[in-house]
């Protein structure tokens, strides 16, 4: 595959990605029966693409790496509910941007808890990032959103702990592991909240998103990544936080706060500059 091609297609996965948190909002269901839905759907076609994929071979998949796929399906469970969680509770671009930090804080804590070398420049772009939420944290505290924030920061946790697991066990499949994440999900989402029958207007989002968006999304990700350095992928990572709240107010015209925006600014800015600083690291190696 050629390199425009494997940019373009990672490119169009992460667009499509940015519609996620409009459809999630978009909804008149509950986070946890939206979650229950969605998490049916992404099981549902995850495993149909193993299947068709493996057949025969498709058991042995489960069994042969069964406790990492548990574990990684289980933090990627917690990330999907508290991402649905935070789109439900607070705006969409306060939840987008505290979820754009997570490759930093990925960072931290691999510093923290795995003694990972980590460069000075990545320490200097968390202090910006913790400026930047500085902004959108003031904001939603004084109009009482930090519930869905916490949420938001829940979801980062989570799905750092996922890349952690991931990292360490790279012959896991991926399918497998957020098929098993989607299913989990759903079931936490039946253990915290009544599940009842949504109306055709949200189920049909929810199929939309559960069925197609996200998987179609996620296999554009990962069909053009395996092409592209690590670096160009995070600068397009940030596609997502820059489309999402977009889309939010051409469709739902919920208006970011200045305040929000402008710690969105900051942090953005920040990921673009500390990308562009490790490529210029990694080409003088």
């Amino acid at each position: 595959m050629t390199y425009a091609k494997a940019f373009g297609i990672t490119a169009m996965g992460m667009i499509l990605m940015s519609f996620e948190s409009p459809l999630i909002k978009m909804t008149l269901v509950s986070a946890q029966n939206f979650t229950f839905y969605f998490g049916l759907c992404m099981f549902t076609t995850m495993n149909l693409t193993l299947f068709l994929k493996h057949k025969t071979a498709f058991f042995a998949l489960y069994k042969k790496d069964f406790l990492i796929i548990f574990a990684s399906g289980f933090c990627i469970a917690l990330s999907n509910l508290f991402f649905i969680l935070a789109i439900k509770h607070t705006s969409v671009a306060s939840a987008v941007f505290i979820l754009s930090t997570g490759p930093l804080i990925s960072a931290g804590i691999g510093f923290l808890f795995f003694k990972q070398k980590t460069p000075l420049r990545t320490f200097i772009a968390i202090f910006f990032v913790f400026i930047g939420l500085s902004f959108i944290l003031f904001h939603d505290v004084a109009l009482g959103n930090m519930k869905g924030n916490l949420y938001a920061f829940g979801c980062v946790f989570s799905f750092v702990s996922m890349l952690t697991i991931l990292e360490r066990n790279k012959e896991a499949n991926r399918l497998a592991c957020f098929g098993t994440g989607a299913l989990l999900a759903s079931c936490l989402a039946a253990l915290s909240a009544p599940i009842v029958l949504p109306d055709s207007y949200s189920l049909s989002i929810i199929v939309g998103v559960g069925a197609f968006l996200t998987p179609l999304s996620r296999a554009f990700i990962g069909i053009g990544t395996r092409f592209l350095s690590s670096v160009e992928v995070a600068l397009l990572t940030i596609i997502e936080p820059v489309l999402a709240p977009f889309w939010v107010w051409i469709l739902l015209k919920e208006a970011p706060h200045p305040n929000t925006l402008l710690g969105g600014a900051i942090i953005v800015t920040t990921l673009i500059i500390h990308s562009i600083k490790t490529h210029q690291a990694h080409q003088k190696d």
